[in-house]
């Protein structure tokens, strides 16, 4: 019987990683800079862009958590370990630009020049908190901390094994 569900996970493990993996990796890396070129052409045009920045933050978060929330699909970050903290990064990026460019969208709504700078500033507070939070992130969990903490982990759990 565990045999079964092994093939099982394994099967659907399989299916996620080529089906919805590819879909959050491409979506994680073009989102902030979609998100960047909006607004550069909400700021130089002056009207707003169509973006479903929310809902698309929504949906990478989603993916994101069920890759983590069941132990079968996590295998995948075993197999590419580094893709986790890209994808951590990049979803954070994404996140901080997408609220940016959602304030920035909603100030252009009407055209006064001081909801409009309200939004620039906004935006550029948004980009401002997102390095400002990275950077504190980072200085308390360097990469290279992390990377090798995990590579222990997985070694001595295989050592537990033998």
């Amino acid at each position: 019987m565990k045999s079964i569900s092994k093939v099982i996970s394994n099967l659907i493990t399989i299916a996620y990683g080529v089906t919805c993996m590819p879909i959050l990796v491409l979506v994680a890396i073009f989102f902030p800079i979609m998100n960047i070129i909006d607004a550069f052409t909400i700021i130089s045009t002056g009207y707003t862009v169509y973006g479903d920045y929310i809902d698309l933050i929504m949906a990478i978060s989603l993916l994101m958590y069920i890759s983590l929330r069941f132990r079968a699909l996590r295998r995948i970050y075993i197999i590419f370990p580094s893709l986790f903290e890209t994808l951590k990064y990049l979803i954070i990026s994404g996140i901080f630009t997408g609220i940016g460019v959602e304030v920035l969208n909603w100030s252009h709504i009407v055209l006064t020049p001081g909801r409009k700078m309200f939004g620039i500033g906004m935006f550029i507070l948004s980009l401002v908190l997102w390095r400002l939070f990275v950077s504190i992130y980072y200085r308390k969990k360097p990469l290279s901390k992390i990377m090798l903490e995990s590579t222990e982990k997985m070694q001595n759990y295989n050592e537990e094994l033998s």
